[in-house]
């Protein structure tokens, strides 16, 4: 049975008069007091009643004190056993979570897990981050029309393995799961296996295999993976995750070679030809590489944030604290330009959209321009810098357009002899005796054509005229001086690596990394709605 203690009705006597006023004050100006004060009370218990029978079994856990407890948890990054040793020893544990009993003063870790289980099989991590932040705004008027993305990389509790590891450990991580489920199907593994493999011990072992012999040692290792593959394909084994998981690495990293009247053979696939989403270590078998970044995940974080003529007077207090208003964590492989659309949608069923909206580059695109705008957003991100400029050619940007985006003059101040304006091009043609005589000739997009057609021709679109506009315009003093409040969601990047310990984490698989993020950005958001709390 669920257990809903109340903590909103008053109490006779002050529980915590004990403290004195000077210790009552620490508490109340602490994360413990806005916690207590701000979150409490706001703790969707009701979405865990489901799981229990409201007529039959033990009573559970005050559901407030566990809830809170794996949110406080998160908030100090501590192990479970820390957190069971803080909610029965720490006095601003108490305070945080209004414990007055004995009954509710001790969780073991037991309790801890399953709940955590409960939260991450429900996908109740953005259900809390959402609740409680929405909470946080409302009570205190955060003003939300000014927010900025960015976006970080989140290592799991893996180790970087090359691709001979990624073979060993997947294969170990099989013959292990083998022997504890099906130890009659894994007397047929022969010993020498089990040595290499599992033992990892003699001569000829992985474990001692040089940097210098793993090509050498990886078609071993695959001729391995693929016998093992094709010995338990059509046995109780198949069933395991960790040979779902061979049968992935064989995919990824290898193709089988059917010849008529010869046995199959393994061909290790060339580094380039194998995908970024392929398995990079078997223990964390979500995880993902982008080549940028590494391994790992990404988490997408917006913000909402204040200018400085928005501060209060008399000194550099702001008039309120930047909190994280949306957390999205996907793998490596998802661009940023994709993350601004799910970004809107989350704050707009929130109520929560914001009007001005800062990016870097990555999320300036037309697209993201476009669907900014169906939100009534105005997305202030830079333009990619055209392709030709890192070659040192011309672009569009040098040359001087008309209202409707025709080119006028070149750089030299050459004219075009004829301009046509398509419904998606526009095309404009030069004097070839001109454009040969011209020193920029060589750096010219009109006079590289003249070669294959010769004529001095140039086509471009309009969405090309689009973006050049934005680079001319990104030139101005009033882009720069709004644009330069992007540069603050740095400073939230660093310290949920820092502070909240984000960098790497203590667990491994996408659920577990998802949680992690939601509640450590929530305790984020209560670090610094404590230090705004101080300061005024």
């Amino acid at each position: 049975m669920l257990t809903r203690r109340d903590h909103k009705s008053g109490d006779l006597f002050d529980p915590w008069e004990y403290l004195g006023p000077q210790r009552r004050r620490l508490l109340e100006q602490s994360w413990a007091g806005v916690f207590r004060k701000h979150l409490l009370n706001c703790l969707p218990v009701g979405k865990l009643e489901s799981h229990f029978c409201r007529t039959f079994g033990r009573p559970s856990k005050d559901a407030y004190v566990v809830l809170g407890g794996l949110i406080l948890q998160q908030l100090h990054n501590l192990t479970d056993s820390a957190t069971v040793e803080a909610v029965a020893l720490h006095v601003g544990w108490h305070y945080a979570l209004d414990i007055r009993s004995e009954a509710d003063a001790y969780i073991c870790e037991r309790t801890l897990r399953n709940y955590r289980r409960l939260i991450i099989e429900n996908n109740l991590e953005g259900v809390l981050f959402h609740g409680l932040t929405d909470e946080l705004i409302r009570a205190f008027g955060i003003d939300t029309s000014r927010q900025r993305i960015d976006s970080t990389a989140i290592r799991s509790d893996m180790r970087t393995l090359t691709r001979l590891g990624i073979f060993v450990e997947t294969i170990s991580k099989f013959l292990r799961e083998l022997a504890r489920k099906h130890p009659q199907l894994h007397c047929q593994v022969d010993v020498e296996t089990l040595r290499l493999y599992v033992d990892r011990e003699g001569d000829g072992c992985f474990a001692l295999t040089k940097p210098s012999e793993s090509k050498r040692r990886l078609p071993e290792a695959a001729e391995t993976l693929y016998r093992l593959v094709e010995t338990f394909r059509t046995t109780a084994a198949a069933e395991l995750e960790s040979y779902r998981l061979l049968t992935r690495v064989l995919a990824e990293q290898c193709d089988v070679v059917i010849a008529p009247g010869q046995e199959s053979r393994v061909q290790i696939k060339e580094p380039g030809t194998i995908s970024c989403t392929s398995l990079q270590n078997p223990a964390d078998p979500d995880a993902s590489y982008n080549t940028h970044r590494g391994q790992g995940y990404m988490a997408q974080i917006m913000e909402s944030y204040v200018e400085d003529d928005e501060r209060a007077t008399g000194g550099n207090v702001p008039s309120q604290p930047d909190l994280i208003t949306h957390v999205a964590v996907h793998d490596m492989t998802k661009q940023d330009w994709q993350a601004v659309e799910p970004a809107l949608d989350d704050l707009s069923s929130r109520a929560m959209t914001p009007k001005i909206m800062l990016g870097d580059t990555h999320y300036g695109s037309e697209e993201d321009i476009q669907t900014a705008e169906m939100h009534n957003v105005e997305l202030i991100a830079p333009a990619t810098p055209p392709k030709g400029s890192k070659q040192g050619r011309l672009t569009l940007e040098q040359f001087e357009l008309d209202k409707e985006g025709l080119v006028v003059r070149c750089p030299e101040g050459h004219a075009p002899i004829a301009r046509n304006a398509a419904p998606k091009k526009f095309e404009v043609r030069f004097d070839s005796a001109t454009c040969d005589a011209c020193f920029l000739c060589s750096q010219c997009p009109a006079y590289s054509t003249t070669k294959k057609t010769g004529k001095a021709r140039w086509q471009y679109t309009k969405e090309r005229v689009q973006t050049c506009g934005r680079r001319l315009g990104e030139k101005a003093a009033i882009f720069k001086e709004r644009y330069r409040w992007r540069a603050g969601i740095e400073g939230t990047m660093s310290r949920l690596k820092r502070q909240m310990s984000m960098q790497r984490l203590r667990v491994r698989g996408m659920a577990a990394v998802s949680y992690t993020v939601f509640l450590r950005a929530l305790g984020l958001n209560i670090w610094r709605m404590t230090a705004f709390l101080e300061a005024k």
